[in-house]
């Protein structure tokens, strides 16, 4: 009986070693932040801007649609990396939030973008309810 014992607490010490070992360096998961995209062609943004406004308690700031316009139509950007655009402030449901915007650029057969908007959860899924009604609107 001694030697099983002896056994038991061997294999319990190895597997809380492990355990210890995974706890300590195991790797961490990042949150991946929830975004709402939708596609775009350079021109129609302030279209695809006035879509997504109605989303908001108020219409997106021309001066922040004509600032990621610029942003965007630098004909440096890779084609091959998400660029950041900046933020844009919203009022959604009667409180101030913030939009993070990134793109990624196509450039095939004129300028497409890729918009990705980041925010709190429920902006996201919001916008993300608006896009899909709009893609509907449109028969894609």
């Amino acid at each position: 009986m001694k030697p099983y014992l002896l056994y038991v607490l061997f294999v319990l010490a190895i597997g809380s070693m492990v355990a210890l070992m995974v706890n300590v360096f195991g790797e961490e998961q990042e949150e991946i932040p929830l975004a709402a995209a939708i596609e775009t062609g350079l021109e129609d943004l302030p279209e695809t801007f006035a879509v997504l406004s109605e989303t908001f308690d108020e219409p997106i700031a021309d001066s922040d649609i004509a600032r990621i316009k610029k942003l965007a139509s630098n004909p440096e950007l890779d084609e091959a990396n998400v660029h950041t655009l900046g933020t844009i402030n919203v009022i959604f449901e009667g409180r101030p939030t913030t939009l993070t915007l990134e793109t990624e650029v196509n450039r095939e057969d004129g300028t497409y973008l890729y918009l990705y908007l980041f925010g709190e959860p429920d902006v996201v899924e919001a916008l993300d309810e608006r896009i899909m009604a709009y893609y509907e609107e449109l028969g894609i």
